[in-house]
């Protein structure tokens, strides 16, 4: 398989264009769990060379999940600048925030739902979380959970110290 990844290092900093998906569920929404970090995330994946923010937010949550998910809008830009404690590499990484509705409406009664890829079906899942408890939890990066209820597309620059 190709890797088609928009990702690159240089001068031993990470380069990564990744896409975050925003599922809303009443007052929640759905938020990644990895067992071998203790934080969690949103879903998502990064951007293929040649792949829309929004084709990419539907693939990736097709291919993690098996549940189709379709565009709903644009949310915001993040510019991440952060050491990663998973690998140990700095990274400056431009996110893109995008909120998906899930096709299937049963599949919002899951409470939890599992990932199916073969190389990480053992460590990561979805659980619904309400965003007040995500900001007394370990969620990164945090702040983007200011613009997931904001009227307009924020833009965001994060610079962790």
């Amino acid at each position: 398989m190709i890797d088609n990844d928009v990702k690159f290092e240089k001068n031993g900093v990470v380069f990564n264009y990744r896409i975050a998906i925003i599922i809303r569920k009443e007052n929640k929404i759905l938020v990644q769990k990895d067992t071998r970090v203790t934080h969690l995330a949103l879903p998502g994946g990064r951007c293929e060379l040649g792949e829309s923010s929004n084709e990419t937010a539907s693939r990736e949550f097709l291919e993690e999940t098996g549940i189709k998910a379709s565009f709903v809008k644009g949310l915001g830009l993040v510019e991440n600048f952060f050491h990663s404690s998973f690998n140990g590499k700095n990274y400056h990484e431009i996110l893109i925030v995008n909120e998906l509705k899930l096709d299937d409406k049963s599949n919002y009664d899951k409470e939890v739902i599992n990932n199916i890829e073969e190389n990480k079906k053992d460590f990561l899942s979805y659980t619904w979380e309400s965003i007040e408890d995500l900001k007394k939890k370990d969620f990164r990066p945090k702040e983007v959970l200011d613009i997931i209820d904001s009227n307009e597309f924020s833009h965001l620059i994060i610079k962790e110290k």
